[in-house]
């Protein structure tokens, strides 16, 4: 095979490889797979496509991602050639415009693309879904979610310090990947609920803070359980207030049945977390009022007006089942001026 990149000779000693990567700035700062041609070649094959195929132009740098340049860095994250066509779908969904990637590479926020598998293709290549979904031990979910990352900076110049200037960082910017659990998820998978055939596979980013912790072990009803996870929402701190954007609530299963169980839908949750979760006003300085340009018209109301809705709309939240065995569900706040970006995935090895 061709390649249009450059080959370069190094000494193979191991140390030596790490080092001149690390010197370049091609790394996240853990140790790489060295993108050797014929481990890059297979990579490429993994995905069915021409490595010269341009897949999107990743910002802030504006070079585009074809399959060659998408390859030689999933192969560096440590993903296997199956996992390419998720790569793929991911860059797709990275470089739609809805997302605002420039804004995400560049701003002081501390933010990393969630991605969120659905479909056929997770049990296929191995996506955990359950138990400690977005944590460790699991090689699809750490090294797809890295290639995206790695992705990010060496073909967007997302670069720490230089043009990706986040204040703090994230442990979300190395790998945030996981599979909706669809299995046990009472309602129908998120795929399915923006316009794909539940036999689809799609991956799903969003701009994504750190996750905030949902602990109820003691709601029964699912209205106890909603104002548990409004308060989790309940934010001033976060991008959403002064930026719009979308929250994510990802559900444990457990926690989902008691939702269903009272005959809440995905729509009954969003409108009812919409209505509950609501900022005091007396606990806004005078100063955080004035940079909330976005939330002005909301907050300049009466005396007799002591609180206004954290989110505009119910449809700014999306509602994910995941994880496994627990009482425990996360509030995910995003960015704020992006909304989440969903891509099919070319999955062409047939039902799981």
């Amino acid at each position: 095979m061709l390649f249009t990149s450059s080959v370069i000779s190094l000494d193979s000693a191991p140390d030596a490889v790490q080092d001149f990567f690390v010197d370049q700035g091609w790394t996240d700062g853990l140790p790489i797979v060295p993108p050797e041609p014929g481990l890059v070649e297979r990579m490429i094959q993994g995905s069915g496509l021409d490595p010269a195929v341009i897949i999107g132009e990743i910002a802030p740098g504006g070079a585009a991602a074809t399959v060659e340049k998408i390859a030689i860095n999933a192969t560096m994250a440590g993903c296997r050639p199956e996992y390419m066509p998720v790569v793929v779908a991911a860059i797709r969904a990275l470089a739609d415009p809805a997302f605002n990637l420039s804004g995400v590479q560049a701003t002081t926020h501390p933010v990393g693309p969630m991605i969120i598998v659905n479909g056929p293709i997770r049990h296929r290549i191995g996506i955990n879904c359950g138990s400690n979904v977005f944590g460790q031990g699991y090689r699809a979910n750490a090294t797809i979610g890295r290639a995206v990352r790695l992705i990010m900076m060496n073909i967007g110049q997302g670069i720490p310090g230089k043009t990706d200037m986040s204040t703090m960082g994230t442990p979300c910017k190395f790998s945030f990947c996981g599979g909706e659990n669809e299995e046990q998820s009472p309602w129908e998978a998120c795929h399915v609920e923006r316009g794909f055939l539940r036999t689809d596979s799609t991956v799903m980013l969003h701009a994504a803070e750190a996750p905030h912790n949902v602990q109820d072990h003691g709601s029964t009803r699912g209205d106890e359980l909603l104002m548990t996870i409004s308060d989790a929402m309940n934010s001033i701190a976060m991008n959403n207030f002064d930026a719009g954007g979308e929250v994510m609530v990802v559900l444990s299963p457990e926690h989902a049945q008691i939702l269903a169980r009272d005959g809440l839908t995905k729509t009954h949750i969003k409108n009812e977390l919409h209505r509950l979760t609501r900022v005091e006003l007396g606990r806004i300085g005078s100063g955080k009022l004035a940079f909330s340009k976005r939330r002005r018209a909301a907050l300049n109301v009466g005396p007799e007006v002591s609180d206004v809705p954290l989110l505009d709309d119910p449809k700014q939240i999306i509602v994910v089942v995941a994880g496994g065995s627990g009482l425990h569900s996360m509030v995910v706040p995003s960015y704020g001026t992006h909304y989440s970006t969903i891509a099919k995935i070319d999955d062409t090895s047939g039902p799981a």
